[in-house]
């Protein structure tokens, strides 16, 4: 999986968007990258891979957007149906003090603690359902000021906050696959942009313009002179030529070498 900061893909669409762009509004640096294997349809193609990370982006955005949305009102119902509940709770044991089989038959107590959100909303449901079920329950509940139609007002508040849970819980697997998507756009697109990294530089050698104009990093001469692997003393040539280093990180170091 692949992770990226707001910053940093701002930054790698903005560079995508000058390189694809500005090779396919130039028809010397397209003439120039065919002996490369990179034809125009080849141009065009970078330039559909960068309209689809753009966008790939910007519904990830949108699915992120909706899956905090989601939960913010989840998380504000869910609050509102544990206070509700636990004050309903506690004063049907208290109005049922005395008569513990009626508390159990109601699910009042000895019931296993829940382990889940999903076992929770179907134990109160349940609860609900029993103490309305019996008139002398409610009006043992009247008592303590717990009217009926707060015990239905407490029902549909756990009912609501099973849906808000279920709403959440899809945004949040929308968000996910938005989010796997513009990953493998962005591969995609960092194969190929990482491809004319290497090409432009041959490409355009002779006119290091265009490399400026393309955002790519030019080497000075005295930059190559300075870096270039000395002869071994014995006669054998120190260094195998390979890095370990990942894409484009050779001209990122240059420019920072140059500052």
């Amino acid at each position: 999986m692949l992770y990226y900061t707001k910053k940093s893909v701002g930054k790698f669409l903005e560079y995508s968007r000058k390189l694809a762009l500005g090779i396919h509004d130039d028809e010397f640096v397209k003439v120039r990258l065919v002996p490369y294997n990179f034809d125009n349809a080849k141009v065009d193609e970078t330039v559909t891979f960068y309209y689809e990370a753009e966008k790939a982006e910007s519904d990830k955005t949108k699915e992120f957007g909706e899956q905090l949305e989601a939960k913010i009102i989840f998380d504000k119902i869910m609050d509102e149906a544990q206070a509700l509940t636990r004050k309903h709770l506690d004063f049907l044991k208290l109005a049922l003090r005395n008569d513990m089989e009626k508390q159990r038959k109601l699910f009042l107590i000895g019931q296993p603690r829940c382990q889940k959100l999903a076992d929770w909303f179907k134990y109160m449901t349940e609860v609900y359902d029993r103490v309305l079920a019996d008139v002398s329950v409610v009006n043992a509940a009247a008592n303590y000021g717990i009217t009926r139609q707060n015990l239905e007002e407490g029902r549909q508040k756990v009912i609501d906050a099973a849906a808000a849970k279920a709403r959440h819980k899809k945004e949040q697997g929308e968000a996910e696959a938005a989010t796997e998507h513009r990953d493998a756009i962005f591969f995609k697109l960092s194969e190929r942009i990482h491809e004319l990294e290497v090409i432009c530089p041959y490409a355009l050698e002779d006119t290091p313009q265009y490399l400026e104009t393309l955002v790519i990093t030019v080497l000075s001469p005295g930059y190559k002179r300075a870096h270039a692997p000395e002869d071994d003393p014995d006669g054998e040539e120190t260094g195998t030529g390979e890095t370990n280093e990942a894409p484009g990180t050779t001209q990122i170091a240059a420019a920072e070498e140059k500052k």
